[in-house]
């Protein structure tokens, strides 16, 4: 009864040896009483010119199954299907990762351009190129880019050239880290600081250890400051920033905020120090509240 189960669910991973090469396809055994039977267009994700060279006899392959067994007990799978699962996890994966990766340009359209990636068809949106105006003038060429969208079900890839250069850009910044930048603008809850292709939030409780009447009282527009990166997070495009750990005395920004950035550099060491520290001790006290972890 067991040899005479059938094997080959659809969707199941199964591992045979080519038997035989037909002009429409390939025939492998997959230890059914028949054995499976892949079609030429799904030997692979490019095109095969010559199906018997590229799965000789005896070849062993890992193929998908596509559809469950017929009248004859022949199960329909595919190795393109396998393929393009393995591609879908390996692109989900990355997208968590937040990575950046290189696609090359080949095709173009009224709402942006189209490339291929682990055999995926991605297409990257006018409004999200560096330059949308001439997006025709992308094709053949390699560019970066970040994910913006992966949806396995819908088989859609969306990516994004100026998401990956905020993304690259945040891969320059870490934690502890002294960094220069310009007052954009001024909210009720703090500043908001252009760093050089991406903005960082120094919140007003994170400005001085004194006490400010009017976040102006410290910073304009437009004015220059240094500050550390105390909180960073790529996936939300956020970068937290802290002058208050900059200060000798609370509240030296308010009185001599030119010395303090002036020898901002030197504090930094000490801030970084105080923040090493304090990771260090938090890391412990996770532990001792749960040993197992």
């Amino acid at each position: 009864l067991e040899d005479n189960q059938p094997i080959g669910t659809t969707g199941e991973i199964a591992k045979g040896s080519v038997i035989t090469v037909e002009s429409d396809g390939i025939y492998v055994d997959i230890g059914g009483k028949a054995p499976g039977f892949m079609p030429k267009n799904e030997c692979g994700l490019g095109v095969i010119t010559n199906l018997k060279e590229r799965f000789p006899k005896g070849l062993q392959v890992e193929v998908l199954v596509t559809r469950e067994q017929n009248a004859d007990g022949i199960v329909t799978i595919s190795c393109r299907a396998l393929e393009l699962r393995k591609s879908w996890e390996k692109v989900q994966n990355l997208a968590k990762e937040g990575k950046v990766i290189r696609v090359k340009i080949n095709g173009f359209n009224r709402g942006g351009v189209t490339c291929d990636f682990e055999g995926l068809r991605g297409f990257i949106p006018r409004s999200q190129l560096e330059d949308g105006e001439n997006h025709q003038s992308l094709v053949s060429k390699t560019i970066n880019t970040a994910f913006l969208e992966v949806n396995p079900e819908r088989r859609k890839l969306v990516l994004s050239e100026k998401k990956a250069a905020i993304a690259s850009r945040f891969s320059e910044l870490e934690i502890g880290q002294l960094i220069e930048g310009e007052i954009l603008t001024i909210k009720p809850y703090g500043f908001f600081v252009d760093l050089k292709g991406v903005s960082g939030l120094l919140h007003h409780s994170m400005v001085t250890n004194g006490t400010m009447r009017s976040l102006r009282e410290v910073f304009q527009t437009g004015e220059s400051i240094k500050a550390l990166i105390t909180d960073l997070d790529p996936s939300r495009g956020r970068i937290g920033l802290n002058t208050a750990l900059l200060e000798g005395p609370p509240g030296e920004l308010i009185t001599d905020k030119e010395k303090v950035m002036q020898e901002a550099d030197e504090r930094a060491i000490k801030a970084r120090n105080s923040l090493n520290k304090e990771k260090v001790g938090n890391q412990q006290e996770d532990i001792a509240i749960n040993p197992s972890s």
